[in-house]
């Protein structure tokens, strides 16, 4: 019965350890992964009042973020994370704070929601992204 006890703590152990081990493994296949080399983008942003700006992009850059801030006429701010990256509050002066307005920049890829925010979106050649203010209970509008 001692040697059933003492084996619970090592087998829970391991078990925990093999767990961990096939997370990492299914995080390695299934993370996001840029591409290399140079890729041409879009990135539109539409405003609170539905006014629209169309911005192009020719990058080297691996991120959305990257890429952005290659583009002079495009600010972007927010509050940065070392979790999430950066938050989009603020875009080209236009801000969407939840805690005051309750709206949002969400971010499309394609017409459909990112799975990752602006400092974790890999991009790759012909991408179209959009930065859309959305009042908080809408939802995603397709722009």
């Amino acid at each position: 019965m001692n040697e059933r006890k003492k084996l619970s703590p090592l087998l829970g152990g391991c078990a925990a350890i093999a767990v961990l081990a096939l997370l990492l493994v299914i995080y390695n296949f299934t993370r996001p992964v840029p591409m290399a080399g140079t890729k041409n983008i879009t990135i539109d942003v539409i405003y609170p009042n539905g006014m629209k700006e169309h911005y192009q992009a020719t990058t080297e850059a691996h991120y959305l973020l990257e890429a952005i801030q290659t583009i002079p006429d495009l600010k972007v701010e927010g509050t940065q994370s070392e979790e999430f990256g950066l938050m989009v509050t603020t875009i080209n002066g236009k801000e969407a704070d939840y805690q005051k307005d309750h709206a949002y920049w969400s971010l499309l890829l394609n017409g459909e929601p990112c799975s990752y925010g602006v400092s974790q979106q890999p991009i790759k050649d012909g991408e179209r992204y959009t930065f859309q203010y959305t009042p908080a209970g809408t939802g995603e509008q397709k722009p």
